[in-house]
């Protein structure tokens, strides 16, 4: 089974894409959804509530945008139970003999993921955009700033993936880009 990790710029549509593949029948599977249910385990909240003060994860997200060493921290603790439950998530597709996954990981390069799976693509965007995007989710220009600086520059992850994807145009266009991708990958269901 391919497995294919989807990375990008946060507010670079990485979900636009995967429910694209998904509308055609392509296995998809979303890192920030296993985290969203690793928080709802008694021993993942309590560990972070001990660690960082809260559970809640907007507080939680305040403090690790502002402090690079808790984010760290969070990010050494939470993303091998990710890569643990993609593990149990990836065996079970293969005993579906699914032919390829693809995986919804933010930050694949910078939580050293890449190896884990058989390609890579990134969903890039220009930076006025990720924080347009941010803006109309109810985020400051800062608060948009402090995450996107957060991250790996977009550049760097476009020059280590496999494959990238333009998403500076319409969704109607984005669709296109997604087609050809999947074309030149040799990508089938």
């Amino acid at each position: 089974m391919q497995t294919i990790a989807l990375t990008g710029g946060i507010a670079c549509g990485k979900s636009t894409v995967l429910k694209l593949l998904g509308r055609r029948g392509i296995e998809t599977l979303d890192c920030d959804e296993i985290v969203h249910s690793l928080y709802k385990k008694a021993h993942v909240k309590n560990r972070v509530k001990s660690e960082f003060g809260t559970a809640d994860r907007k507080r939680l997200a305040q403090k690790i945008f502002s402090d690079a060493g808790a984010r760290k921290r969070l990010e050494r603790f939470l993303h091998p139970l990710v890569l643990r439950e993609l593990l149990k998530k990836f065996a079970a597709l293969e005993r579906k003999k699914r032919a390829v996954v693809f995986v919804d990981v933010p930050l694949l390069f910078e939580a050293g993921l890449e190896n884990c799976f058989s390609k890579s693509v990134v969903v890039f965007c220009r930076q006025n955009q990720q924080i347009a995007r941010l803006k109309k989710q109810g985020f400051s220009n800062a608060q948009a700033m402090q995450r996107i600086k957060a991250q790996m520059p977009l550049s760097r992850k476009v020059k280590k993936a496999d494959f990238a994807i333009n998403n500076t145009g319409t969704e109607k266009r984005l669709e296109g880009e997604v087609q050809k991708f999947l074309s030149k990958a040799g990508v089938e269901k």
